[in-house]
């Protein structure tokens, strides 16, 4: 594959006369600034070419640390006796080998040598936020999973694994103090299949958690990678797996089991009219429990964010509530709304006395008087000018728009294209503010994704999209030159063992009609419906 064509496209590449037979390189030389980085790109290049890399040798690889190269970032120089890196951190080091590992893997695995073009590149990030969303609470991934993940966002420079690891579906980490999120939360007995709109249901168990050891294991292995992770535990809303475990954090406490449907089709169907229901943020216990947990977290995962998600939060209970609208007189407050923010502000405070930053979806700006530096995740599929706002005042934003990055969605709804094609910016914000935008972040919300297969599936080739609108500094973009590549891509993640949608999937059907009975299918009828065309 040539340098140009990988993905992300490097910033700069001017290419030279001669080539490089990759397959020749035996020696290895990385200076001792990058420290663990040395261990690790290392032992890629040995798995790579099959051999150990000596220090010295006719044919080498040299990293050098030099502290003028943008953070992240590195230059890169293919030369016909051999090849230098400069980085100024151990992501630029890791990163640029993977430039030369994107380019020279298939070839190299045919045996038959792996010709590079003599180069010069000099790259560098656009965005400082490049994610991924794993959504492990409604269905269970397990560490081999996360770990091919993780390996593969290295390779396209994602830094961000945004982990999804409660829902009302399942809780899924390890919390010392309260076993029995893991005992009654970390399982259910049946699910819904086949959509939001269907009531069918597979009687096949979900269970499966995260002891406190696993999650050390799998943030020491990102964190070699150059990738910090980001635990997401859902409140006040999205909580039914803790309630089921401790029904005392509702304003009822009412018996129900882990729920295992996923939207109102069926709780409806069977007369359960309160089935969505949020945490007694009220209750003084509430608060404590939530406290415990962030500390338990905090110490598991030393990235300096905290994601609560604070999203879709029903608020009939509260307003029936005595303890919710004792809190609403003490604080003077007159809508519900404000009494979410107020719990979003002070779980936010406490967050920031474990040197932690908040994160939540754009609905914890609906309540107003948000705290400025509580970062905000913009999703919802319709436009919401108090993001535009909260960027104006200074605040900060990660997009993660519906119809560009739901990757869990079907592609007759959202094709590739869609992903490619995104702009970060958006109507209502002052230019002066536009650095406010950290970065982009692609979501596998895990509803109607059962198996490590259709998570790729759903992913792939999106996440190459993804790579380059967060790497590559440009808005004009060629999209049909871009799948040009993604064609020539795909022999890669052949080799690696990693799953992805065809072209004719990935595309969306041409005609209208087709592509909309594919995505009233997807959501009533069949959520397979693509995959198994596949």
């Amino acid at each position: 594959m040539r340098f140009e064509d990988i993905f992300p496209r490097p910033q700069k590449c001017e290419r030279k006369q001669g080539q490089l037979d990759f397959s020749t390189v035996t020696a290895l030389r990385v200076d001792a600034a990058f420290g663990t980085a040395a261990d690790y790109i290392r032992e890629l290049l040995q798995k790579d070419l099959g051999r150990e890399l000596a220090k010295d040798g006719k044919v080498a690889i040299e990293i050098k640390y030099d502290d003028d190269v943008p953070k992240e970032g590195y230059e890169l120089e293919v030369k016909t006796d051999g090849i230098e890196i400069e980085a100024s951190d151990q992501r630029g080091a890791i990163y640029a080998v993977q430039t030369l590992r994107m380019a020279a893997l298939v070839d190299l695995k045919k045996g038959t040598g792996a010709l590079l073009d003599c180069v010069e590149i000099e790259d560098s990030p656009r965005f400082a936020w490049r994610g991924i969303n794993i959504d492990d609470a409604r269905h269970f991934f397990g560490k081999d999973e996360i770990k091919k993940v993780l390996d593969f966002m290295c390779l396209h420079k994602l830094n961000i694994l945004h982990w999804h690891l409660s829902d009302d579906q399942g809780w899924r980490v390890e919390i010392k103090k309260y076993p029995r999120l893991t005992e009654i939360g970390g399982k259910r007995d049946k699910s819904q299949i086949n959509g939001w709109q269907n009531t069918q249901v597979n009687d096949v168990p979900v269970v499966g958690w995260y002891t406190q050891e696993d999650i050390a294991e799998i943030v020491a292995y990102a964190a070699q990678r150059g990738i910090d992770i980001v635990p997401e535990i859902d409140m006040p809303a999205h909580l039914a797996a803790a309630m089921a475990a401790y029904p005392w954090l509702g304003c009822r406490e009412l018996d129900r089991p882990v729920a295992w449907y996923f939207g109102s089709s069926i709780p409806l169907s069977m007369g359960v009219k309160d089935w969505n229901r949020s945490a007694c943020v009220g209750d003084p216990r509430t608060m404590q429990f939530i406290r415990d947990v962030i500390d338990e977290i905090v110490e598991m995962f030393p990235f300096g964010y905290f994601h609560i998600g604070g999203d879709e939060v029903p608020m009939d209970e509260w307003k029936k509530c005595p303890k919710c609208n004792a809190a609403m007189k003490a604080n003077g407050f007159t809508d519900y709304k404000q009494l979410h923010t107020h719990f979003i502000n002070e779980v936010g405070k406490y967050v920031a006395s474990k040197g932690r930053k908040l994160i939540g979806w754009n609905e914890i700006l609906h309540g107003g008087n948000l705290d400025n530096d509580v970062l905000v995740q913009y999703w919802t599929p319709q436009p919401d000018p108090r993001v535009a706002k909260h960027l104006n005042n200074g605040g900060k934003v990660i997009i993660s728009k519906h119809k560009h990055f739901y990757f869990d969605m079907p592609y007759a709804q959202y094709p590739l294209k869609n992903t490619y094609k995104f702009t970060p910016f958006f109507g209502g914000i002052n230019k002066n503010n536009v650095g406010g935008v950290l970065g982009v972040e692609g979501e596998l919300w895990s509803e109607w994704i059962d198996s490590p297969a259709k998570l790729e599936f759903q992913m792939n080739p999106r996440l190459a999209a993804l790579a380059e609108v967060a790497w590559t500094k440009t808005d004009k973009r060629d999209y049909k030159e871009f799948e040009a590549r993604v064609e020539n891509y795909l022999p890669l993640l052949d080799l690696l063992g990693v799953g992805y949608a065809r072209k004719e999937i990935y595309r969306a059907p041409k005609n209208p009609f087709k592509r909309a009975r594919t995505v009233k299918a997807w959501y009533g009828k069949d959520m397979n419906v693509e995959f198994d065309q596949n």
